[in-house]
């Protein structure tokens, strides 16, 4: 089912050499949260590391983003022509290297577009509609806006979004949730001068959450047929990147790919003073 346009929406510098991760879980209204965080400044602030880019490639080299404006009702149905095409184009690769099911190969657009578009607009009752759509259920004594709603409109409704870039592929799970800081291996010809900069590190912030109470019978993340839809987009106001992810999986019950997890990634390339 296609996502239908609702009333009132007009009312991923060099190779990386350090990256530092930190993780923490917690539960909060009913959702799985996990967080990667850090606290980089921007280049106008004066304490800690300053960022040099935040539009960034798998690598963590530096990409000039092509952002498309999606703040108008025309703007958005433009962006959601777009999306279908490309995700579908994505979606044919992906899942051709992949052991699923009969009749999964279609219908991953549908869910990226009944799952993006309402947060992208900020219309809740599009959001409640899209979440029916995709076989999901909302409990009748919601009080104001989802808490899913609530945190992820706070980040992307009314951004712009780099079309050039969105990325279709399996899901790879995360080894591990513990506190903790990874090091890439420096090679022991490297020379390094007393007091010399350091050489550039990304880091990055994962946000997650997994509507277990929309999806109740939406197979997990660790199912064969878990694949990940990135978006990155430039919040409103903002200059530096975040990415929209979505991680999918097929339920054969309804036949319909459905949310295991809404992600919010904000990669940063910084430099230590």
């Amino acid at each position: 089912m296609k996502y239908s346009k609702p009333t009132g929406w007009d009312a991923p510098l060099g190779k990386i050499d350090i990256k530092l991760v930190f993780a923490l879980m917690f539960a909060i209204a009913g959702l799985a949260w996990a967080a990667v965080s850090f606290m980089p400044r921007d280049a106008t602030s004066q304490d800690g590391p300053r960022v040099i880019a935040s539009a960034l490639d798998e690598e963590g080299n530096q990409v000039e983003p092509e952002y498309t404006k999606a703040s108008s009702n025309r703007q958005r149905e433009q962006v959601q022509v777009d999306l279908v095409s490309l995700v579908d184009s994505g979606a044919a690769v992906a899942l051709s290297d992949m052991d699923i099911p009969s009749g999964a190969s279609v219908g991953v657009s549908d869910a990226v577009i009944n799952a993006f578009l309402p947060i992208l607009s900020g219309d809740h009752d599009s959001f409640v509609d899209a979440i029916v759509a995709m076989g999901g259920k909302i409990a009748g004594d919601l009080e104001g806006d989802h808490p899913i709603f609530k945190h992820l409109t706070k980040i992307f409704a009314g951004a712009k979004v780099d079309l050039s870039r969105i990325t279709v592929k399996r899901y790879e799970q995360q080894q591990g949730r513990r506190m903790g800081m990874r090091r890439n291996v420096m090679t022991d010809d490297v020379d390094t001068e007393p007091g010399a900069p350091s050489e550039p590190a990304m880091r990055s912030q994962v946000m997650e959450m997994q509507p277990a109470s929309l999806f109740p019978d939406a197979p997990g993340k660790s199912d064969p047929s878990a694949i990940e839809v990135q978006i990155p987009v430039q919040p409103k106001g903002e200059k530096l990147e975040s990415i929209f992810s979505l991680v999918l999986t097929w339920n054969p019950e309804v036949k319909l790919w459905q949310p295991v997890a809404y992600r919010t990634i904000q990669n940063r390339l910084v430099e230590e003073d």
